[in-house]
């Protein structure tokens, strides 16, 4: 649970980058939901639609309870193992780990519109040159890291 709280340093930083970040009116995509939290938040940060996966059944039935409880009308959750989902989005969350980014980064290149935000965490200081290359290889630019207790976040754009 430590990771659908926010007191894991991953998505505590998610949730400080995102306050940072003009949500209103956005289409975001939640890359890897868990318990929806950051799904949760970025519907009250105004966002217009929020697209939330994950690839666990437990994950989107604990999402989509706490999206009740949130009273959030505008996360759409669904069961996937892929970022591959034929939309575009303005803002992508993608809290998960360095080998799924890795797979996914073409995907997430594809689905971000441009000018849109990439935000990557689940990562350990000793994945940002992996992540970093492979995030320059798709035409992303980077923007911010920062970092907590071994872990990183890494904002980029397209």
């Amino acid at each position: 649970m430590s990771f659908g709280t926010g007191h894991h340093a991953t998505t505590y930083m998610m949730m400080q980058q995102m306050r940072n970040i003009p949500f209103l009116g956005k289409s975001v995509f939640d890359f890897g939901t868990g318990t929806g939290v950051l799904a949760i938040l970025a519907e009250k940060l105004g966002a217009a639609s929020v697209f939330a996966i994950d690839n666990d059944d437990w994950s989107i039935e604990n999402a989509r309870e706490n999206c009740q409880f949130n009273n959030c009308a505008l996360v759409e959750l669904h069961k996937m193992n892929s970022a591959s989902v034929k939309r575009k989005f303005d803002i992508i969350l993608a809290n998960i780990n360095k080998n799924v980014i890795l797979e996914n980064m073409n995907a997430l290149a594809e689905g971000l519109t441009p000018g849109g935000i990439l935000l990557l965490s689940g990562l350990l200081q000793a994945d940002e040159a992996d992540v970093s290359a492979k995030a320059k290889e798709m035409g992303f630019k980077y923007v911010e890291k920062n970092n907590r207790n071994g872990w990183i976040i890494l904002k980029i754009n397209k």
